[in-house]
């Protein structure tokens, strides 16, 4: 007589099945480490992808291991939730000062234009950075960087060209020549500096991505803090496929201990203060002047505020705050003088000049209590010094004032996440993109710094880490 079946060992036995499946899943597509985080993550994902497509769990999971155009569709979907998006301007200062002042120079002598490539950019800091030090090491023409990821969001976030403060942490003020700090609420990559840079989507684990972007060799290839996520299989294949991309004399740098137990054949290392660099080795060939490469379809710029210096920490530290004195409680609205008051706040703002801005600010506040705009370029003065408890009492201000108010929402997003809040960051940024939903896109979203609601929604997105959708 047969024993009843052990529904709980039979319900082990399924999930432990469907996990091994998920996990090789992950490595095969996107070369990831499996971890109980992102593997419920990748599970949750693949049934709302699998809901949208109208197939069962089963059905995509087949699509995504049959490979081709659609499962390679439905990695770039995935991947957002998946990968990890942490990056910042000048990112490792050492490094970078190894690159302007020792790599590229060298570089220069094989070819021109030098062509680089930062793989596994995320949002853009790191293609943007080698930018700006390729543009002072060779000047400019002499050089074109591509910018990769797999996630989409990020990628479209990335050809923006807008970051907060938080972007800026640990970067000398000897470094924001090709910035537009305005003393606002953005940073901004100066148009000369986003004319060399072209962006693409890129799965560094598909064999078939290469040679991205119909780029076929490259003198530097930067991947770092990339590889870390990957198992030790992938990083292996996904090293090679970037070696075999490399010019002769080229060098490849990755994250610290990436390449850590990998045998990277072809490649010579060589040891410098600030990091490992691996090196392809030079062969006899003619040196030729390189053909351009296809050209991305051009974008119309948004205005940009002028470029504005950025006056040094020492001079801010000793700042007072000032508070913006209480209008007396009977003071009548003068709507179009704080309008005015506002707009010179503004460009005092934009040109450093920090004190004065605050206290036209504070005299706006006083011509019109109830007008949120003046506290939310308060709170934009207040952090740019680092006086983040100030900057987030002026932001409840404008908000208690406007609780839908687009630029109180934004900065103070923003401010969650410089101080390390990313639950209230995340919800912030969430109840920001509801409110810009049905707004039109090329409306003005941020009036400080001449960003519109396309601009912003995609800024959003990719900081949110939504998925591409259907």
């Amino acid at each position: 007589m047969g024993g009843i079946p052990d529904l709980k060992a039979l319900e082990g036995a399924v999930f432990s099945s469907q996990t091994e499946r998920l996990s090789a899943l992950l490595e095969r597509g996107l070369g990831l480490a499996p971890t109980a985080t992102n593997v419920d993550a990748f599970l949750e994902q693949c049934r709302h992808r699998a809901a949208g497509l109208g197939i069962r769990d089963d059905a995509y999971f087949d699509l995504l291991e049959a490979g081709g155009p659609s499962a390679r569709t439905e990695w770039m979907a995935l991947s957002p939730v998946l990968t990890v998006g942490e990056t910042f301007l000048f990112r490792d200062a050492a490094l970078w000062r190894l690159v302007e002042r020792t790599l590229l120079p060298d570089l220069a002598r094989l070819t021109r234009p030098l062509w680089l490539w930062s793989a596994g950019c995320s949002t853009g800091e790191e293609a943007y950075t080698l930018a700006i030090v390729a543009r002072r090491a060779l000047g400019a023409n002499a050089f074109t960087v591509l910018g990769s990821d797999v996630n989409p969001k990020a990628v479209a976030a990335a050809r923006v060209g807008v970051y907060t403060q938080w972007s800026l942490r640990g970067v000398d003020h000897d470094r924001l020549d090709d910035l537009i700090t305005s003393g606002t609420q953005t940073v901004r990559v100066h148009d000369d500096v986003k004319a060399h840079v072209r962006f693409d989507t890129h799965n560094l684990n598909d064999p078939n991505a290469f040679p991205p972007a119909g780029m076929s060799s490259f003198e530097c290839i930067i991947c770092r803090n990339v590889l870390i996520y990957m198992t030790h299989g992938a990083r292996e294949k996904v090293i090679e496929r970037l070696a075999s991309c490399l010019t002769p004399g080229g060098v490849l740098v990755l994250g610290h201990g990436e390449a850590q137990g990998i045998v990277t054949q072809g490649l010579v290392i060589e040891r410098h203060d600030a990091g490992i660099v691996y090196r392809k080795p030079l062969q006899p060939t003619s040196i030729k002047e390189r053909p351009s490469q296809p050209k991305a379809t051009a974008r119309k710029p948004a205005a940009r505020p002028a470029h504005a210096p950025r006056t040094s920490k020492a001079v801010l530290k000793t700042r007072s705050a000032h508070k913006p004195a209480a209008p007396p409680a009977e003071a009548p609205i003068d709507a179009e003088r704080a309008r005015r008051l506002l707009d010179e706040a503004v460009l005092q703002a934009r040109s450093g000049k920090a004190d004065a801005a605050e206290r036209i600010a504070a005299s706006a506040m006083a011509a019109n209590p109830l007008d949120p705009e003046p506290h939310v370029l308060l709170a934009a003065l207040f952090a740019a010094r680092d006086a983040f408890k100030q900057a987030e009492a002026a932001l409840r201000r404008a908000l208690f004032l406007d609780p839908a108010c687009i630029p109180a929402l934004w900065q103070m997003g923003t401010l969650y996440r410089l101080t390390n809040r990313d639950r209230q960051a995340a919800y912030t940024f969430a109840r920001l993109l509801a409110r810009l939903e049905g707004l039109p896109p090329d409306r003005e979203a941020l009036p400080f710094d001449n960003l519109t609601v396309n601009e912003l929604t995609t800024l959003l997105r990719a900081a949110l880490g939504e998925p591409a959708d259907a």
